[in-house]
């Protein structure tokens, strides 16, 4: 899963030029140790935390600096040791609270950008293991908690918001009586392995031969396909459109068939529902509209093919167009509109949060997202760093090679879901390791730092500008003395 690739010597001029090419805004990294938990006691103690998420490289994305350039969100630790110092500090060991078991199968955030607003984004799915005496352990409870707050910045939101959706599955886990209810028995190895509990989780509608009919006023509603009567006889009308926006799709309306003179036929408006079907389609409300939803494969979401994806270039164009007028800002305007396209979304089950599937530049022929399958790492030493140690580099039981200093070497990484080990030592010393999950949407930069009196070597995370200006003062150096 991992390439160890020669030292600078060999790579030359033409990976430092792509390198160039990469994004360098600073990745977000927070803690929650200043956050505020408010659960009320519990029969139950949460003492491990089991990181499940299928990519474990980043929580997110957030916009940063005054170009609100994209750069990935994490934790300054690992998940697993985030949550439960978190935990731990906010949540004392209570006498007679039983031990629990937390799988996070799903701990993210975002942020959703609009022509007129901000909100940042926190998604949480879970589950609560209870151990048992003969190994196995017991589904406590499934949880899958959103939360959404709008203002200025909202990138100083995003550790609130990670808290409060902990809390909110915190809460409803305190609310279960001592002793349980006994519901799903998983074995040891299917409890770490992730199999069962929440992620086998299914929901009537999914279940069901056809949707009921009527509205949907709750999301609860629409999980139970227990639909609320509606207030009049309605019919779903799909409307073709033609145009590089709807490609391909339908504009669906929504009516009320007329009744008598005082209540003719009128269209349905979203106003306070969150859905509604005819018994055989489904349909969502979204942002005043609404929109058919479809299952996906993975049983745990459902797609719809909903408004466009906020364009911030796009805006920013138009703006422009706006103060400039004449010729070129129409032409800037209609530049702007062009890529005013239908996008697709996802409707995360298990929580009910709607998500923009389409990234601009990263999509397949679909519409949905690829993301980058391969994190690039890059080691080195500066030129100055204890010039006469000789540092012993491995990464993930790859042989050891030599790192002098000016030298730097590169790696690839494929797999989200285990950490990269990288270890230093000098001569018969100490060996220090780093073992983390890499960034895929950026390089991740590390300098080996040789204390000058001795000790263990060090890898110190590096800003992606000061690493791949020191990568090319290296290459320069390396040039001059051949």
């Amino acid at each position: 899963m991992n390439r160890l690739l020669p030292f600078s010597a060999l790579l030359g001029g033409l990976l430092l030029a792509a390198l160039a090419g990469y994004s360098q805004s600073q990745p977000y990294r927070f803690t929650l140790q200043a956050e505020k938990l408010d659960a009320p006691a519990s029969p139950w103690q949460v003492t491990r935390v089991l990181d499940l998420r299928a990519d474990r490289s980043q929580l997110g994305k957030v916009r940063r600096g005054l170009g609100n350039e994209t750069a990935s969100a994490d934790f300054i630790q690992s998940l697993a040791a985030e949550l439960t110092q978190f935990l731990r500090a906010r949540q004392p060991v209570q006498a007679g609270a039983r031990p629990v078991l937390v799988r996070v199968f799903t701990l993210a955030l975002a942020e959703d950008l609009r022509a007129n607003s901000e909100h940042a984004e926190a998604e949480l799915v879970a589950d609560f293991l209870l151990p048992q005496p003969d190994s196995t352990f017991q589904v406590l409870l499934r949880v899958g908690e959103t939360t959404r707050r709008g203002g200025l910045d909202v990138t100083k939101f995003h550790p609130a918001n990670v808290a409060l959706v902990l809390q909110q599955g915190l809460r409803k886990l305190a609310a279960l009586p001592a002793p349980p209810t006994p519901t799903e028995t998983l074995s040891r190895a299917d409890a770490l392995a992730g199999r069962g509990g929440v992620a086998t989780q299914r929901f009537a509608i999914q279940g069901a031969a056809e949707p009921a009919r009527g509205f949907y006023r709750s999301y609860q509603e629409f999980l139970s396909n227990a639909p609320s009567e509606p207030d009049y006889p309605f019919a779903i009308t799909h409307v073709a459109h033609t145009g590089k926006r709807w490609a391909g799709t339908d504009e669906i309306q929504v009516n009320y068939l007329g009744t008598d003179d005082a209540h003719p036929t009128r269209p349905l408006y979203t106003g306070n529902l969150w859905g509604l079907s005819d018994g055989k389609e489904v349909l969502i409300a979204y942002r005043n509209r609404f929109y058919k939803l479809l299952p996906a494969a993975d049983g745990r979401s459902y797609t719809f093919t909903g408004p466009p994806v906020f364009d911030e270039k796009a805006a920013t164009n138009v703006a422009v167009a706006g103060v400039m007028g004449g010729a070129l800002g129409a032409a800037l305007a209609g530049a702007a509109n062009g890529t005013n396209v239908m996008a697709p979304y996802e409707l995360h089950l298990a929580s009910g949060r709607v998500v923009a599937a389409q990234d601009a530049g990263q999509t397949d022929a679909d519409g949905f997202a690829t993301a980058p399958d391969t994190a690039k790492i890059y080691v080195y030493r500066r030129p100055d760093a204890a010039k006469d140690q000789v540092v012993t580099f491995s990464a993930s039981g790859r042989p050891a090679a030599a790192l002098q200093a000016r030298q730097w070497t590169a790696l690839t990484w494929q797999d989200r879901r285990h950490e990269l080990k990288l270890c230093v030592q000098v001569g018969q010393g100490p060996e220090s390791c780093k073992a983390f999950v890499p960034d895929f949407s950026q390089p991740t930069y590390l300098e080996c730092v040789v204390p000058a009196g001795g000790g263990a070597p060090t890898l110190r995370p590096v800003p992606a500008k000061e690493g791949l200006f020191e990568l090319r003062r290296i290459q320069r150096l390396a040039k001059a003395a051949r």
